[in-house]
This record gives structure tokens, sequence and C-alpha cells, in this order.
């Protein structure tokens, strides 16, 4: 037995959480996505530090359940106890300063004391490093479960604008079905009247002195409603109906595939409106052509 079909997710979305990680360490994690044609995702931290060690952690959490999208992920680590310092001056930088202030050819009544706050102001003769910039396994642990649950609400909403475009893209196939339905009935009808328009311009061509060869007539109005027959763009056009609804009704992500058939739609309503020109048919066509459009853009937001 299958199981059931796995939701449609936009590819637009939003995640925030926040956690404990340790007695010295908080996090907040914020993810953000939209559209890309391939999955991207970037994670940034507060921190000076490179730690690909937590960029890791995160990228495996985010990227599992996706497939699509440009996916930032922001995290915050935030320290809870001041973190223990490491303070260490450089001697050969502060001693070289003071040489270099002892050889100045300094102007009467300038004083050469040099307070020691003075040589240690001097850039790069003192540095302050923090011990406590490694995130140890069990913080990373900790992490990913703030990571799980930004993404929770992350999916969530990926989820619910899913199924707001399912049923705007729903509303819109309706309305192209509907125009085939009403248009298939009559098209044995346009195709007597492109006929019959044939044999009036013939008719008119040789005046009313020359009547026109019968036989030749019909060959030519013949020859003219098969060029604008459209039979079989309904034909395919009902198809990718069929196979449009299908993939949807799949779930998961489709996106590329309803994208591509979108196209083939768009193609067999533009053949159908430049062979079919009857009195009536531009409105109607033009309505569906700009509900196919509509479906194009809501199916490109799609995972």
């Amino acid at each position: 037995m299958g199981g059931m079909a796995q939701p449609l997710a936009s590819m637009t979305g939003f995640g925030r959480a926040r956690g404990q990680l340790s007695d010295r360490l908080d996090a907040s994690l914020v993810v953000r996505a939209v559209n890309h044609k391939f999955l991207d995702v970037v994670v940034r931290t507060n921190l000076r530090d490179e730690l690909p060690e937590v960029e890791a952690a995160i990228r495996a959490e985010v990227a599992t359940p996706l497939q699509r999208g440009r996916v930032s992920v922001q995290v915050n680590l935030e320290w809870t106890s001041p973190p223990r310092l490491r303070v260490m001056v450089d001697g050969r930088a502060a001693s070289s300063a003071l040489q270099q202030i002892a050889g100045l050819d300094l102007p009467d009544g300038v004083s050469r004391e040099v307070a020691v706050r003075d040589v240690l102001a001097v850039p790069g003769v003192v540095s302050v490093a923090s011990g406590e910039t490694i995130v140890d396994d069990d913080e990373i642990e900790a992490l990913r479960a703030v990571a799980r649950e930004a993404m929770a609400a992350f999916l969530e909403m990926r989820h619910a604008e899913g199924r707001r475009l399912v049923e705007q893209v729903t509303t819109e196939l309706g309305l192209i079905e509907e125009f085939v339905d009403w248009f298939e009935p009559q098209m044995s009808s346009f195709r007597e009247q492109a006929m019959q328009r044939v044999r009036d311009r013939i008719a008119e061509a040789l005046g009313g002195d020359v009547a026109p060869d019968p036989d030749r007539v019909i060959q030519e109005a013949a020859l003219q409603a098969d060029r604008a027959d459209v039979a079989e763009e309904i034909v395919r056009l009902r198809s990718h109906l069929k196979a449009f609804r299908s993939r949807m009704g799949q779930g998961g992500a489709v996106g590329r595939a309803l994208d591509f058939l979108c196209q083939e739609i768009h193609r067999e309503l533009n053949t159908l409106g430049s062979k079919c020109r009857e009195a009536g048919v531009a409105d109607r066509l033009v309505d569906a052509k700009g509900s196919g459009e509509r479906v194009r853009e809501q199916v490109q937001n799609l995972e």
C-alpha cells in the first residue's frame, strides 16, 4: 500500500527558536528562505571566530528536509556568564616602543616621561583573547535541538503557504478547464464557419458574373478549415491539465515538473488562439491564458 502524499510546500518560510546550550551559553536561531532553483544554505554566527563544527551541525539539520530554496540561518551565541579572558603583553613590542621614544630628538621643554599606560595603548602591544570560544560536543547537540525547533516552525509556515498556493492553483486550473469545456463542443461549428468564410471570399473575388467551381471551392475551404483545426491542441491541453492535477496530487517537491506543464499548457493555448479566430473565442481565450499565467506564478513558489 502506498503512503499518504506529502504536502506541497512553498519555498518561502520563516522560523525561530532559542534555548540554553550549557551553563555558559544560550543560543537563538532564525531560519529564513526564499525561492531558488536549487538548495542553497548559508549559516552565519555572531562570533568573530570561525566555528565550522557549528556550521556543519546546523547545515545538516536545515538541509535534510529541504530540496530547493535559498536558506539563510542566523545563529547567535550568548554568554550567560562572562567568558574568561586571556591578556597577553608583547614584551618585544613594548621595549621597541620605549627605545624609539628614548631616541627621539625632542624640543626643549618636552618631557620624555612615558607612563606604562602610554606604552600599553600602542596597537599590538596588548591582545585579549577568550578561552571559551570553542563549542563542545554537548553544546553542539543542544544547538541541534534548537535548530530542529526552529525548523519545525519554518516547515509549518512553508506547508501552510503551500496549501494556500494549491487552493489558488486549483481555482485557476478550473477556469482553464471551463474554457476547454465551452470550446470543445463548438469545434465543428467553428470549422464550418471557417469553410463558409472561404466560400464567401472566393465568390466575392470572382464577382457575380462568374460561377465558382464547386469542387475547387470545397477543396480550398476544406484546406483552410484543416489549417484552423485545433482538435489535437484540445486533446493535448486536456492531457496536460490532467497530468498537472495528478502531479500536484502526488505532493512533495513537484515544483519543477509543474512549471514544465505550465509551459506546455501555455503553448497549447497560444496555438489554439493563433488557429481559431472565431467571434467570441478571443475574450474567453484571454481569460484562460490569464489563468495559466497566474498558475505559473504560483507554481514557481512551490518547492
